[in-house]
């Protein structure tokens, strides 16, 4: 599996650092903007696939492996969690199996088997190391990761035994065969690297979440297929309550009584590392610690999220599923597939910064002195000088701080609210005052404290632009209007996205419109007396036309006779 096993949808992934608040190993990268999960040091206890808002971690899916599998002929074995009831609602196992053999499955196996061979194993093994006292559970992969990672002095403590699902996998490997393809099903995503280890590689093929077996069930359409009760053939029944808290306390057949303090339970992640901590410490006097991850244990897995109801509501059906099984004949020691295995220190080297360096990254967001830092944890670290490191290192931004970024956010609005020229206003969806700039107080002649939360009314009587940008989500740009009797603005009305706000940024154009107004009536003024002189000039035209008309007949009467005359002198 190249891919990680947890990826992230850059689409919907959104500054929100939730998954970097509740990351218990502070896993997350946040490079511009986008939350990326750090495989090095990342555990797969899935929180942030549960506590993103917006879907945008997912697990990478096997499924199309194991459907290749089925196509190529491959004798695909499924390994089914014991907490599987819980998640699909069968009371027998034959419902899972016959659901299963729909697919394509060859066969389908209880992971429980594997399970009571690790618990007797645990017990052995506590008997006969006291010198190594506590001794760790080693079945939950997510508590192998943070110990490999973050605790590695305590390796010592881990028990070498194999999970069950890795124990399973060998024996069902033993019974079909080495090339038969092992599936595991189950509520943990962990388990998807788990079966890549390598001192457990090749045990198990692939590892699906029952979500994944559930998407494939209803892409084909197969639903279970309800069954009177009935004696299974069965090979574990105490290991049926594996995934609940004290599970492989009572698979071992040890004393779950919770006031003996010689054995250990304990589930979800916080309280896991604090007893982690007090076996640093040398505080803790037990012979053996069961830590899951998951608060209450498997049957609160990642992949168990999705399912109505609560964890007791879960551990009920458990129960309820193991009371009305059969009893069991035991697996055979000699039987017992081989159960050990290694770990490895995993730490990553954290490296140190000066003083200095830590001082100037608090400086980059203005906290200069102790009272400066809030530690509010609104970026996900307990403090601000965690954070300053974790910015260091890469692992965040400095813009991740939310009181810096409100601050500065708020000093450039005041900026842009103090020296622009043109008058800016901003109202709720109800067209209430809630902000205005000074030029916009000059302009209307008021403060914004005698009209913040009054109706823009107070303002403005002419408002219906207002409410067709609040109501359509259109936006009103560069339109001419007079806003009352002495005032004509050019108004830009825009809504604000995500927020019940509007801007409006308006630029007073009354002595432009008066002086535009003027012109208008200078120059109909002006058509009008050129009218006037244009008709005079034409009247005066006519006349002087007529005068000539009148001039031009008498010179002509005149020259005719005066030529008359002289050709009777010319014939004497």
């Amino acid at each position: 599996m190249n891919e990680p096993v947890i990826i992230t949808n850059p689409a919907r992934c959104r500054d929100c650092y939730r998954c970097v608040r509740h990351c218990d190993v502070k896993a997350i990268r946040v490079h511009e903007g986008q939350a990326q999960v750090v495989p090095e040091l990342c555990i797969l206890c899935g929180t942030c696939i549960r506590t993103c808002p917006q879907k945008a971690k997912d697990v990478h899916s096997a499924t199309p492996d194991v459907k290749q599998a089925l196509q190529n002929g491959r004798k695909v074995i499924a390994s089914v969690a014991p907490s599987a009831p819980a998640y699909f609602g069968f009371h027998h196992f034959s419902e899972m199996e016959a659901a299963l053999k729909q697919l394509g499955f060859h066969a389908v196996h209880e992971t429980a088997v594997g399970a009571e061979i690790v618990g007797l194993a645990h017990r052995d093994y506590v008997e006969q190391n006291p010198n190594l006292w506590p001794v760790i559970t080693s079945s939950c992969p997510v508590i192998i990761n943070i110990i490999e990672k973050y605790y590695p002095h305590l390796i010592p403590h881990l028990a070498p035994i194999v999970s069950p699902m890795i124990a399973h996998g060998r024996l069902l490997a033993q019974q079909y065969g080495p090339d038969a393809y092992i599936l595991f099903i189950g509520p943990c995503i962990a388990k998807k690297l788990e079966i890549l280890d390598a001192s457990e590689a090749g045990a198990v093929s692939a590892a699906i979440t029952f979500r994944g077996l559930a998407n494939w069930f209803k892409e084909t359409g197969i639903v279970f297929e309800k069954v009177a009760n009935s004696a299974e053939p069965s090979s574990a029944v105490d290991a049926r309550l594996f995934p609940v808290e004290g599970g492989l306390i009572g698979t071992a057949g040890l004393s779950t009584d919770m006031l003996n303090n010689t054995l250990i339970v304990a589930s979800g992640l916080e309280t896991c590392r604090n007893i982690l901590g007090d076996i640093c410490a040398g505080q803790l006097n037990a012979s053996l610690v069961e830590l899951m991850a998951c608060t209450g244990g498997c049957i609160n897995g990642p992949a168990m999220a999705d399912l109505p109801g609560g964890i007791y509501a879960a551990r009920q059906k458990i129960i309820e599923y193991h009371r009305n099984r059969p009893d069991y004949s035991m697996i055979s020691r000699e039987n017992w597939p081989d159960l050990s295995r290694t770990y490895t220190d995993k730490k990553q080297p954290v490296p140190e910064f000066s003083e200095e360096q830590i001082k100037e990254v608090l400086h980059r967001v203005n906290k200069y002195t102790p009272e400066d830092e809030l530690n509010c944890g609104a970026c996900g670290y307990s403090s601000c000088r965690e954070k300053a490191i974790a910015t260091l290192r890469g692992m965040a931004e400095v813009t991740m701080c939310i009181p810096y970024m409100r601050s500065r956010s708020e000093s450039l609005r005041q900026v842009v609210m103090d020296v622009s020229p043109n008058s800016i206003i901003i109202v709720d969806d109800h067209l209430c005052i809630q902000d205005m700039s000074p030029s916009a107080e000059h302009l209307f002649g008021c403060l914004l404290a005698d009209v913040k939360g009054k109706h823009l009314s107070r303002l403005i009587p002419l408002y219906d632009d207002f409410i067709a940008v609040r109501d359509t989500g259109k936006p009103v740009i560069a339109k001419i209007r007079r806003l009352n009797d002495h005032l004509v603005a050019e108004q830009n009305i825009v809504r604000v996205e995500g927020q019940s706000l509007l801007v409006a940024i308006m630029h007073d154009i009354t002595e432009h419109e008066t002086e535009k107004q003027k012109f208008h009536q200078l120059r109909a003024q002006t058509l009008e007396q050129t009218r006037e002189v244009v008709q005079k000039q034409m009247r005066v035209a006519h006349e002087i036309a007529h005068l000539l008309g009148e001039t031009t007949a008498e010179s002509k009467m005149i020259v005719t006779h005066l030529a008359k005359i002289l050709e009777e002198e010319e014939s004497k």
